[in-house]
């Protein structure tokens, strides 16, 4: 099946839009026009973190929830990233893509499923933790079923975006590669809401 690729002007950045056809897999990176791009961007993996890596190496820095995947630490993914330093060239961001996919995660693995971890701050958290970790001029490649990536706020500007099909009913995998800005970062604060934050939770914060 053919490449459609087209590219748009978005803020200050041109964007490069492309969509391809490949089979699903489990392990994301290895899907064919995926490994493609990744090729491009992250080169020996040198100061690049990987939080979700699962069986990839093209990372230097490599996290896994999962205790038998081998060569990588074993945390949450939050603490993972919470121990790096400054100057990371990248980050590859491959989080299980729903609420749903996130407890079915924990439930094999064992994992007391908190409420935290199937709503948006699973995903916010990490990404607050770590972009001003990356250095300007780095890039935070995210993978999912949206194109939201790091976003403007926390220092980012939306470079190209892959859509890969898969056919049939499947949802499309959805590739945004970001650049981190030389300016910067303004981190959006945590806005209570009325009654308070619940000890333990989060589900009484709002994210902007």
């Amino acid at each position: 099946m053919g490449v459609c690729s087209v590219g748009v002007s978005a803020g200050s950045a041109d964007m490069n839009i492309t969509r391809e056809w490949a089979m699903p897999n489990r392990w994301t990176f290895t899907i064919a026009p995926i490994k493609k791009l990744l090729d491009r961007y992250v080169g020996d993996g040198t100061e690049w973190i990987d939080p979700f890596c699962g069986t990839s190496t093209l990372a230097a820095h490599r996290n896994d929830l999962d205790p038998t995947i081998k060569g990588c630490s074993h945390k949450l993914a939050l603490d993972f990233v919470k121990e790096m330093t400054d100057q990371l060239n990248g980050i590859l961001f491959d989080p299980p893509y729903s609420g749903r996919q996130v407890s079915e995660c924990y439930t094999h693995l064992k994992q007391k499923v908190h409420m935290d971890d199937t709503n948006s701050y699973f995903y916010w958290s990490v990404k607050r933790e770590v972009a001003p970790k990356i250095k300007p001029g780095g890039y935070a490649i995210s993978f999912g079923w949206n194109s939201s990536g790091f976003g403007g706020k926390l220092g980012f500007e939306i470079i190209e975006i892959l859509l890969i099909c898969h056919g049939s009913n499947h949802n499309d995998t959805i590739v945004t590669v970001e650049r981190k800005m030389n300016k910067s970062i303004l981190i959006p604060p945590i806005i209570a809401q009325p009654g308070g934050i619940q000890p333990g939770t989060h589900n009484a914060v709002m994210y902007p």
